[in-house]
């Protein structure tokens, strides 16, 4: 019997409690309700089978799927007998408990999946296998239409025009089936960068003039704002614009065809306006089905280019609408999100995560002082850097995919493959303050985050917000982060001391000796050790061979301080690394701030 829990009708039978329970646990499709911290709370026997678990107890772990209500994804599943397959997940927001919580129903779409894959498959295969009979019959006719092969009569010509005309047809057909089985299929991958749809929109029309000249019609173009920056690519764009003008020309008579571009709030809109001879009711919900084909037989096309033009826009995050008066005209207009930096990011995160399942960290950066570099080091300071940040990254064969956008204050970075977070993280910061000059007076001021993926977020929005919720000051933590200072010399580690105090640095240990050194370590492994070489008992040269043994020592930056030269050649690989540095005594106060900036 199902117990009674807050938000359930408690005057609900028994017996229909009992049958209740009975088409849930019978049910073929998978159920769960996970809470709002993404804890499993229920969970019935198909969803068990489908993620794999029915030995195990899920409940109050944590569901690691996105939960977006609304919204339908396809996961992997497990089937019976262990066989992989494919499932749609959909997410409803539910009460449980008398707390939030949201419902996921799984549906095994594993045979759907085979026949729209075979679907696709047939039909690209088909169109393939005619586009090589179908140029060679069309280049055959054209020859015998051009007088290649001999003299022809003028009805002779006539039909040879037809056979032309509709060759040209069937190829637009088979282009079009192409495309659209491409972009079903999801193997379109769009180009995009950010681009003014006015621009597009204004270069589109004027190249319909010829025609429009020919008809007698106007050609008109009405923009609200003097730009409208979307993130779009640039040809497929063309592609819908070019079909929707296309399609106004076609049925228009009298009159005149209007583009207007609108600014509304984080949309931009594109209407195409006509005045021709409308579309009727009960042919508007059926306009963008597939070969549907409306008007006279000699104005119909291959019946694909409006559901193309449609499946282009949703593409980039957008919708087609269509309004319509018998006799008067038709609006088709689309809605494209407005271009912002976010968008970028968020758009080449997403092809990341499309081009591959594999885990990867997202490392965010957030520059709080830019405007104060740039008056230090001049305007193109940005560019500069971004160049020097991927020259290093190439120079050097790291798995890192910067992201820049005009959003110039927030550098975001794919890392693939991270074995270890600190590692890491140590490594991406030096990489930042490297790309802005650490020989500017001027430190970088800086935030940072880490977002894991799958782990911190499911999607490119989670993860972004995922930096901007666990942000690090840069500043704020090296601070802290506790320096050993080890230099036989006590009076020179109080002074240098002192100088680290003065710059902010509030944990730094001295050791008079290598010996005292490790028994410190020991305690404590610092973040930085600024080390003389010429010392009594162990050497300089001993520390950095018995830290570089230790796997808990071995990467920790090393500053050496001698007044004597250094044997650099005795090890090198750390020195090519820059994971050892040298200063010279008596030590420059400015260049040892820079150093140990750099270093920690």
């Amino acid at each position: 019997m199902v117990k009674n829990r807050p938000g359930i009708d408690t005057q609900i039978p028994v017996e229909d409690t009992q049958s209740l329970q009975a088409i849930v646990e019978k049910s073929l499709d998978g159920l769960l309700v996970v809470n709002s911290h993404r804890r499993i709370c229920f969970l019935n026997p198909s969803a068990k089978k489908f993620l794999n678990c029915e030995n195990q107890n899920l409940i109050n772990t944590i569901f690691e799927y996105p939960l977006q209500p609304g919204r339908s994804i396809e996961i992997d599943i497990v089937r019976d007998g262990g066989k992989p397959g494919k499932g749609e997940m959909r997410v409803s927001p539910i009460e449980w408990e008398g707390k939030p919580a949201f419902l996921v129903s799984i549906q095994d779409i594993t045979e759907r999946v085979i026949y729209d894959h075979l679907k696709d498959e047939f039909i690209s295969n088909v169109s393939h296998e005619l586009r090589t009979p179908l140029t060679v019959i069309r280049e055959a006719v054209a020859q015998v239409y051009d007088g290649l092969v001999g003299k022809i009569n003028e009805e002779q010509k006539r039909y040879l025009s037809i056979c032309l005309r509709n060759a040209d047809r069937l190829r637009r057909i088979v282009d079009d089936l192409l495309d659209l089985s491409k972009i079903e299929a999801g193997k379109v991958r769009l180009q995009k960068k950010k681009m003014d749809l006015n621009e597009l929109a204004q270069t589109t029309l004027s190249g319909f003039s010829p025609l429009a000249e020919k008809k007698g019609l106007t050609l008109r173009s009405v923009f609200q704002s003097t730009t409208a920056p979307v993130y779009v690519d640039k040809d497929r764009i063309i592609q819908v614009l070019t079909n929707l003008i296309g399609n106004a020309l076609k049925f228009t008579e009298n009159g005149f065809i209007e583009v207007r571009v609108e600014n509304k709030e984080d949309k931009i809109c594109c209407a195409v306006k006509d005045t021709g001879i409308g579309i009727a009711p009960e042919d508007i919900p059926k306009i963008f089905d597939k070969f549907e084909q409306i008007g006279k037989a000699s104005q119909q096309g291959t019946g694909l280019g409006l559901p193309i033009a449609r499946e282009i826009v949703r593409l980039h995050g957008g919708e087609m609408a269509v309004e319509s008066v018998p006799n008067q005209g038709s609006t088709f207009s689309f809605v494209l999100p407005q271009y912002t930096p976010r968008l970028e990011q968020i758009e080449k995160i997403h092809l990341r995560m499309c081009d591959s399942k594999e885990p990867f960290t997202l490392f965010s950066v957030f520059i709080h002082n830019l405007e104060e570099k740039r008056k230090t080091s001049g305007n193109p300071i940005v560019e500069l850097s971004q160049k020097r940040c991927l020259s290093l990254i190439e120079s050097r064969g790291e798995r890192i995919e910067p992201i820049f956008t005009e959003a110039e204050n927030v550098w975001l970075f794919i890392v693939n493959g991270i074995s270890s977070d600190s590692k890491w993280t140590h490594r991406l910061k030096r990489l930042v303050k490297e790309a802005f000059d650490i020989s500017d007076d001027l430190e970088l001021d800086f935030s940072y985050a880490l977002a894991k993926f799958p782990k911190e977020g499911q999607d490119a929005e989670e993860l972004l917000h995922f930096c901007e919720t666990h942000q690090v000051h840069e500043r704020t933590e090296r601070l802290s982060k506790p320096i050993l200072l080890v230099d036989d010399e006590r009076e020179l580690t109080e002074a240098v001391k002192t100088l680290l105090g003065f710059f902010g640095y509030k944990n730094i240990e001295t050791a008079q000796s290598g010996e005292e050194a490790f028994n410190k370590i020991k305690v404590q492994i610092p973040e930085l050790i600024i080390l003389d070489m010429k010392m009594p008992g162990m050497s300089g040269y001993e520390v950095i061979g018995r830290l570089k043994e230790d796997h808990k020592t071995k990467d920790i930056p090393i500053l050496i301080m001698s007044g004597y030269e250094v044997e650099i050649g005795r090890f090198d690989e750390y020195i090519t690394s820059k994971a050892i540095l040298t200063v010279n005594k008596p030590v420059d106060p400015d260049l040892l701030r820079k150093t140990v900036y750099y270093l920690i």
